[in-house]
């Protein structure tokens, strides 16, 4: 499945996305990750990147819905692991400055 969740050691979710985030199934089944997360009240999520090799502008368009969503709640979302190719998909569409990027889960979690 290239989408699941977890929790650190701290009780923080890590949702891992890994593969292809396109128009479909994904998108729709990482909103309801987001959604189920957030109706347990959670204060953070860490979106774990690091084995996302593509996403199309749905896949962009699920991150930004999931990101609205959270700050909504008054949560907070953090990146991790992101590697360059989504990075430079994320400064082309604008969506990095709505995104806190952080090298690895690790530190997306202590920071």
């Amino acid at each position: 499945m290239p989408i699941e969740s977890r929790e650190t050691e701290s009780g923080i979710p890590v949702v891992a996305i890994t593969g292809r985030l396109t128009f479909g199934r994904e998108s729709d089944r990482l909103e309801s990750v987001v959604s189920d997360l957030l109706k347990k009240g959670r204060p953070r999520l860490v979106f774990d990147l690091s084995e996302l090799e593509y996403a199309d502008s749905s896949g962009i368009g699920a991150i930004v819905s999931c990101v609205t969503q959270i700050k909504k709640s008054g949560s907070e979302m953090r990146m991790a692991g992101v590697n360059p190719r989504i990075q430079r998909l994320f400064k082309m569409t604008g969506v990095d400055q709505l995104l806190s990027l952080y090298p690895t889960v690790a530190q997306a979690v202590a920071g």
